[in-house]
């Protein structure tokens, strides 16, 4: 009794304000005490002991790290190494650290933050032991085809956790949209609906555990451990436990919206590829000489191509050339690149598979009120983004702080050191947007890419550059990548590069080191035979002038090769260390199958888009198909394909559907969305809608808006079915508001880096701090939870679109 009465005084916050929770609610012990004992033995005490443990270890651990106990231990300088310098390994290799001890294990794995959230996570389930009734977490089940009271008495009867006081039988004649009933059959009401339904009531230590669980994985995803982990162990754990059965653990991996997010990272990729999306951009980009034509002129190609591939992608891609287009027009990067991530998320929430969220909505919501289809959010959010990008335009002069005037260094002002480095000749095409423009500008805006690190030209007689005109760059193996992928830029040795075959996924940038004796040395390069022998076309030497050809003995060479060619032996006796260059095929652009592939994956993607719209074919049916085409016809190869697919994403949604399940199956879900109904509802409609988007974007300010969308979406069916009794017609418009409501808050989180990974993207590049980020996206923030609550309630119940 000592230790109850302690256990209580010591939780007595947490218990107060789960005593306000269900204040209001009513309770029913069943005579068994004010704890039931077997959940206290399944769920609390054991959660108790191990929390106990674990303090006891880091109080040991403590303990046990005395200062000046352990020396570091130090190791010689890789810079002493001058083979290693000069082979570039002092840039990757990072430091090694000695065998850590297990205390010091420990003390990372179990620090300070998360045992204080095990202690709260605990103090809050007690607290539910307390004041907490099981019938507070009822779960409503329905049974069709029941023909009479008694046997919906029966059925109920027959479980065991049924609760059959709040027994319903109702048999009505409807219309065939379900808007009006009555209990006599008449001319209208031509469908007969009966309905069966009772409540179950969840078992209470099951209850406590998704609870905790949820408490403690919802916090440890915050402090940054992987949210696919996270959850799909929550659901791993549910699945032993009972709580959801074996087969809804792994039903996210087999669900259709899963299924088809894993064949769409092929095909947007096969897009990007084609080189399609440089084109497209280049056009709609144009060149603006007015700072806010040339915003709107980024913000809606970016919505609109994150509304069909992945906006992650989109960025990625946008950062270089938005900074060095700020920079002909006369701004700090800073004016634009948060507004390029918002514009990413605004478009990746106005299709189904403009982001992954969107996908577990459609799963995680009741179906038989509401089924996303593919366009369903297109017409809220096409107005909804083109309303936010007006407000963003007006809100320009709150990103002040971050646009301060670019800080340039002269050429002269730094001294690139050319030991290190390639010299890389590069020749414009006739057709080039650098053709005519004055060189000082575009040194400028190549220079800003990543690895390029001087320019210079070979003939000076125009201060514009000329179609035809060969440029030679400074740059090491990263700048070689850059440039390459640089429209109208062409690498002097490209016509031998070609001959080294088509499969050019296969084709990589290798820095090779000449063995001493190499058969190579001391000539000049004989490029048919290093073809035919190596399967490899060098590029550049390090430390030498563009041209040269005779490498030496320990002299580092730039070189596309064939993969398959690089284990061999004959490689390794020419080369005695060889380092590959990540992510380094060659573009698939500029060549005639190119041309054919890219007319061929373009159509297929509108082909794809037009079935699904038209529900022809299911979206994971026809995304396999198409890949399936793909591969067949040697546009995308099996390899790329694997590559493509992204393990981490698929595993948050299939975790976020067991953790969804089990929210619904324990009765958690129900109760928190009736008592957001309860507080929101006596405001009306419009105030309930604001409530779910002020808690969707707020979850999703610290955790995925996946796991947000799997967390909110099984509460939305109880809302609707609150607020409309049972006219089945506002229950569907209801939920279609509700869950577009949540998609587009979860989908836009514009008041913390952390919310989305397009503005960790952007932070370095526009030089913006987390304050930045509160004070221009909060309130654009504001205005977007005004606008999405009426856009979405127009829309949706006075034009039923």
């Amino acid at each position: 009794m000592l230790s109850k009465f302690l256990s209580c005084f010591g939780l007595l916050l947490p218990t107060v304000a789960l005593r306000a929770i269900f204040d209001g609610e009513e309770r029913d012990t069943g005579g068994r005490g004010i704890i039931p004992h077997r959940r206290l033995v399944m769920v609390v005490y054991p959660a108790m002991a191990v929390a106990a443990v674990l303090f006891i270890c880091l109080f040991v651990t403590a303990l046990g790290r005395a200062p000046g106990e352990r020396k570091k231990t130090g190791r010689k300088s890789i810079k002493d190494y001058r083979l290693m310098q000069h082979l570039g390994v002092s840039d990757a290799v990072e430091e090694l650290h000695p065998e850590t001890s297990f205390t010091e294990d420990f003390g990372k794995a179990f620090t300070r933050p998360r045992l204080f959230a095990f202690l709260v996570a605990i103090a809050l389930t007690f607290a539910l032991a307390v004041f907490g009734d099981n019938k507070l977490f009822a779960v409503e089940h329905s049974l069709a085809n029941v023909a009479s009271v008694e046997a919906c008495q029966a059925a109920c009867s027959a479980n065991p956790l049924a609760h059959c006081d709040s027994l319903k039988f109702e048999k009505r004649f409807c219309t065939p949209l379900g808007k009006y009933c009555a209990a006599q059959k008449s001319k209208s009401s031509t469908v007969e609906f009966v309905s069966c339904s009772f409540s179950i009531v969840p078992e209470a230590w099951k209850v406590d555990l998704v609870v905790m669980s949820a408490i403690i994985g919802i916090f440890l995803i915050v402090d940054g451990l992987s949210a696919e982990l996270i959850l799909f162990g929550l659901s791993c754990i549910y699945g032993i436990f009972g709580v959801i059965s074996k087969k809804e653990v792994w039903a996210g991996l087999g669900s259709g919206s899963v299924v088809a997010l894993a064949l769409l990272f092929p095909i947007a990729a096969a897009i990007e590829e084609t080189g399609v999306l440089d084109c497209a951009i280049g056009a709609m980009l144009g060149s603006p000489q007015s700072f806010h034509v040339a915003f709107f002129r980024m913000l809606i190609p970016v919505a609109l191509l994150s509304a069909f591939l992945s906006n992650t992608a989109i960025v990625t891609m946008m950062i270089p050339i938005i900074v060095s287009w700020s920079r002909t027009l006369g701004v700090h990067p800073g004016k634009l690149l948060m507004p390029l991530s918002f514009a990413a998320q605004l478009g990746g929430s106005c299709t189904l598979i403009g982001s992954s969220h969107c996908l577990v909505a459609r799963e995680s919501v009741d179906k038989d009120l509401y089924e996303m289809s593919f366009f369903d959010l297109s017409y809220s959010g096409a107005i909804l983004s083109f309303a936010t990008f007006f407000i963003m335009a007006l809100s320009l002069p709150f990103l002040a702080s971050s646009a301060t005037p670019e800080t340039r260094q002269d050429d002269a002002a730094e001294t690139v050191s050319r030991e290190n480095l390639y010299a890389v000749n590069f020749s414009l095409w006739p057709q080039s947007p650098y053709v005519g423009m004055d060189f000082a500008i575009a040194s400028m805006q190549l220079k800003r890419l990543s690895g390029v690190q001087d320019m210079w030209r070979k003939t000076e007689e125009h201060d514009c550059l000329t179609g035809s005109e060969e440029v030679c760059f400074l740059v090491d193996e990263i700048g070689v990548i850059s440039l390459r992928q640089m429209k109208g830029l062409r690498i002097a040795s490209e016509d031998a590069l070609r001959a080294l075959g088509m499969e050019r996924e296969r084709r990589h940038l290798y820095e090779a080191c000449l063995a001493p004796g190499s058969m190579i040395a001391d000539e000049p390069f004989d490029f048919d035979a290093l073809r035919q022998g190596l399967g490899a076309c060098p590029i550049a030497i390090r430390g030498k002038d563009a041209g040269a050809c005779v490498p030496e003995a320990g002299d580092i060479v730039l070189l596309e090769a064939d993969e398959r060619y690089v284990a061999g032996k004959l490689w390794q006796e020419v080369f005695s260390i060889t380092k590959p260059v990540p992510n380094s095929s060659p573009i698939r652009v500029g060549g005639v199958h190119d041309q054919l592939r890219c007319m061929l994956v373009c159509l297929g993607m509108a082909i794809l888009i037009v079935l699904v719209t038209l529900e022809v074919v299911d979206l994971a049916a026809g995304a396999g198909i198409f890949v399936l085409f793909l591969v067949l016809t040697n546009a995308y190869s099996m390899t790329a394909v694997y590559k493509a697919i992204k393990g981490p994403v698929l595993l948050t949604i299939a975790g976020a559907s067991g953790l969804s399940m089990a929210l619904q199956a324990s009765g958690v879900a129900m109760f928190a969305a009736r008592r957001l109904t309860q507080y929101a509802l006596p405001g009306g409609s419009i105030c309930v809608r604001v409530a779910v988007y002020v808690l969707s974007a707020f979850l999703s300010m610290f955790m995925n808006n996946s796991a947000t969308v799997a967390i909110l979406g099984p509460m939305l069916a109880t809302i609707s079915r609150s607020a409309c009794d049972d006219d089945i017609l506002c229950q569907q418009r209801s939920m279609k508001a509700l869950t577009q409501v949540m998609v587009f808050a979860a989908g836009t989180c514009l008041t913390s880096p952390l919310g989305y990974q397009t503005n960790l993207m952007v932070m370095k590049d526009g030089g913006y701090t987390f304050g930045d980020f509160t004070k221009y996206g909060g309130l654009i923030q504001v205005f977007h939870l005004i606008c999405c609550v009426a856009v979405v309630s127009l829309l949706v119940d006075s034009l039923d679109l």
